[in-house]
């Protein structure tokens, strides 16, 4: 897989599907990889918004081909972009120093740098503001759904969604892609480990909610795990 393909798709139609996995030197340990999907059933409960998703959080600052990880500025989002918890400063438990050890985990990350580097319309990543959020959508008979829940852009103007792990029997979950709130352009569906899609701001998009099958009972809960990495340059914005 090449990084001028998915820099091409992102440049065009705003979105771009590849999994990790196809870059030659993307290795997973199955020991890391295990790990890794240990911590989503641990996090606690997104209280910030509805949607039965459990969270968790860290700051990325990059410098000199580096990677440190921490808490380095207030996280929150405007309400142009997120009218639910615009203008809210939020502080989700940290990811854990196990996982921010992990050969894996940075390889993730430093993988997404790689293919922001290469997009001309953005700033050197050393001035962009680098989030990453783990997510795990827990859905039961309520069903768990994204805040917002339906087609918008995000605050941050490059978005990569990389998929760890997903029920095979959830209802629900797949991508919506739009150029206009008006006309839906793809529905895409994650399915592999490490399947990713990246967005900007040329595209809307969504994920549907997600539920357990009508036959199941109150008792038993699906998921959707996802780790969120997320690139937004530095400008003055009204958070009001």
């Amino acid at each position: 897989m090449e990084i001028n393909h998915i820099v091409q798709d992102l440049q065009g139609t705003g979105h771009a599907k590849f999994n990790l996995q196809n870059f030659e030197d993307f290795i997973i340990q199955d020991e890391e990889l295990k790990l890794l999907k240990s911590r989503f059933p641990e996090m606690p409960l997104d209280t910030y918004s509805e949607g039965n998703r459990l969270r968790n959080y860290i700051q990325v600052a990059y410098q000199n081909d580096t990677l440190r990880y921490g808490k380095f500025e207030p996280y929150q989002q405007t309400k142009r972009y997120n009218p639910v918890t615009g203008g809210v400063v939020r502080d989700y438990q940290n990811i854990s120093e196990e996982i921010l050890n992990t050969r894996l985990f940075n390889e993730i990350v430093q993988k997404d740098i790689d293919i922001v580097k290469n997009i001309d319309d953005m700033p050197p990543v050393e001035e962009l503001m680098i989030g990453v959020h783990f997510f795990r959508y827990n859905a039961g008979k309520e069903p768990a759904y994204s805040s917002p829940s339906w087609l918008h852009k995000d605050d941050e103007d490059v978005v990569f969604m990389h998929l760890v792990d997903v029920s095979a029997d959830l209802v629900g979950g797949e991508s919506i892609i739009a150029k206009h709130p008006k006309k839906i352009d793809r529905v895409l569906r994650m399915r592999k480990t490490f399947d990713t899609l990246v967005v900007n701001h040329r595209c809307f998009h969504a994920v549907t909610p997600m539920s357990v099958p009508e036959e199941y009972d109150e008792r038993n809960f699906l998921h959707r795990d996802i780790i969120l990495v997320t690139f937004q340059k530095r400008k003055g914005e009204d958070f009001e």
